[in-house]
């Protein structure tokens, strides 16, 4: 369908809905914004599914006062699903939320351990993956360890493909973001505030070394000064001792 096409058949109250659904959508949270599952996209379904929503919320082509607002978050959710890290990262919350979810309706979850290294193709059980990795040396099982992610075989759950299972896992990979967020906010902050300090510390050493300076200057500047004034008071004599008188009791 052309993009002329796809212009007419959305209805202005359908792109204003869907303006309001993309703001409404947690802004960490690319898979929601374009309202694409949970997996990772091949390129053509990202960028059809780009297109359409975009034409929805063109701030050309509807009347809403954040629908350029509604457009760059679209764009910006575009881009982090082209990013491949992004989307491994991405992916491996949602399977830790699958498993959270999981766990807290009662379910006993079995998880799988899929490594990526390059030279270790482990897939199987969290058991099966322990023993598998007894069995190498610590060189290359530290590297399954960096490079493997957990994941949770959805078949065996139906729960999940519920819309209660799917609203369940949505709400959890916006809580776990949401937590992610703010530890790497409280980090940037203590990371400024130290630098802050260092910073303060650099420039109260700073003027200490110039006052040090200063001083030093001041005090060659009047060196003349005191040689003078110590010549005067020598030949005046030096410092005139009073004499005590005695009394004639002593």
């Amino acid at each position: 369908m052309a993009d002329q096409d796809l212009e007419r058949y959305f209805s202005q109250s359908e792109k204003q809905l869907e303006i309001d659904r993309v703001l409404q959508c947690f802004k960490l949270d690319p898979f929601s914004i374009l309202d694409l599952p949970y997996e990772k996209p091949d390129s053509k379904t990202l960028k059809l599914q780009y297109r359409r929503k975009s034409l929805m919320v063109h701030p050309d082509k509807v009347k809403h006062d954040r629908a350029e607002e509604a457009f760059a978050l679209l764009k910006k959710a575009e881009l982090e699903l082209e990013d491949e890290a992004r989307v491994k990262h991405l992916l491996s919350i949602v399977e830790e939320a699958k498993v959270e979810v999981l766990r807290e309706n009662g379910y006993k979850v079995k998880t799988q351990v899929v490594a990526t290294s390059l030279n270790s193709d482990v897939q199987g059980s969290s058991d099966a993956a322990e023993e598998n990795k007894a069995d190498k040396p610590n060189s290359e099982r530290s590297k399954v360890v960096i490079e493997s992610a957990t994941s949770v075989n959805t078949e065996q759950y139906p729960f999940l493909k519920t819309r209660e299972g799917r609203d369940a896992v949505r709400a959890k990979v916006k809580e776990i973001l949401f937590e992610m967020e703010l530890r790497r906010r409280r980090q940037v902050k203590k990371e400024m505030e130290a630098e802050g300090a260092e910073a303060r510390r650099a420039e109260e050493e700073s003027q200490r070394r110039k006052r040090k300076q200063e001083e030093a200057k001041q005090w060659e500047a009047t060196r003349d000064q005191r040689v003078n004034s110590w010549r005067d008071f020598q030949k005046k004599g030096g410092r005139k001792v009073k004499k005590i008188k005695r009394s004639g009791l002593a």
